[in-house]
């Protein structure tokens, strides 16, 4: 999935979208965060051919969704909002219109609603009324519904919204599986702990734009707390303690036994330095653990430098 210079305005006082740029690659999970109003719905909405862009382009498997819309939309499976369901049915029924309305044979649909209901665990209840279910169960039925006709690409607006505990565990392991068997899945979510969870991207989105863009990985990298914890083969005697305290990147030591906790500037680069440095110093070293800070502390650096540039 990708899009291109999008611009939503609603009328000629709020602007939406603002320039928004995607990259999504095949596979991958990728998050889509910001606060309340900086357009997150839009840009799924637009996606997924419900509204149009003033001007950009967005495209699904290279197909432009604007252009061919039908032929865009059988490669995405999407859950936006409040999904609505129909308490009167059973999910058997439910699913069956569903994928008639996705043109799918009657042999193939009696397939994938078995596969279906299996992945998110309901095969049990494919005979109750829906308006019985728990809201979980609910919410895992209609990702079952976005997953019928079995699309390369998932999009999920806010999927965990209203769950219990255990309603949210359930939705991350149907997450997890659909990254592990290769879905390209666009999520959007307040819950930023849930997004670290299962996410391999994070794109951060403010006012209409996006400020910031990066791995998981890269993320906790960019927020070292400057500490890095290391654990050796034996203790350390006082001349190896004097020895860490030389190293020119490091500022302090508490040693306590086998183990070290170093402080130093907090650059990424440092602390691959000092590490060298221990291995060429003929320390056996045993494990060695930065510290990083979490996606919230990201999330309200890139929102506080945003507020700041304004």
């Amino acid at each position: 999935m990708r899009t291109e210079n999008l611009v939503k305005k609603y009328g000629n006082d709020f602007t939406a979208l603002d320039g928004v740029s995607l990259r999504i690659k095949k596979g991958e999970v990728v998050g889509y965060v910001g606060p309340n109003g900086a357009g997150k719905t839009t840009t799924i909405k637009i996606l997924t051919g419900l509204i149009k862009p003033n001007s950009g382009h967005a495209y699904v498997n290279g197909i432009d969704v604007a252009a061919s819309p039908r032929e865009a939309l059988r490669t995405i499976g999407a859950l936006i909002e409040v999904p609505g369901i129909y308490d009167y049915l059973t999910p058997r029924e439910m699913l069956t219109y569903f994928g008639r309305v996705y043109r799918m044979s009657g042999a193939e649909i009696a397939r994938r609603i078995k596969e279906t209901l299996e992945l998110v665990k309901l095969s049990d209840w494919e005979q109750k009324k829906i308006g019985t279910f728990s809201t979980g169960m609910q919410r895992r039925l209609t990702i079952a519904k976005a997953i019928l006709h079995k699309p390369d690409n998932l999009i999920l607006d806010e999927p965990v919204l209203g769950l219990d505990p255990q309603g949210i565990r359930d939705v991350r392991e149907l997450i997890r599986q659909f990254r592990n068997g290769g879905m390209t899945v666009f999520l959007s979510s307040h819950l930023l702990g849930e997004v670290a969870e299962v996410c391999n991207t994070v794109i951060f989105l403010n006012k209409g734009k996006v400020i910031s863009s990066d791995s998981i990985e890269g993320i906790g990298h960019s927020l070292e707390r400057g500490v890095v914890d290391v654990k050796f083969l034996k203790s350390l005697s006082q001349e190896e303690i004097e020895e860490l305290r030389a190293i020119e990147l490091v500022r302090s030591v508490d040693v306590k036994d086998a183990t070290a906790r170093l402080h130093y500037d907090g650059k990424p680069a440092s602390s691959v330095q000092i590490l060298r440095l221990l291995v060429s110093s003929n320390f056996e070293v045993v494990s060695y653990n930065v510290e990083s800070a979490g996606l919230e502390d990201y999330y309200v650096s890139v929102m506080g430098e945003e507020k700041g540039a304004n």
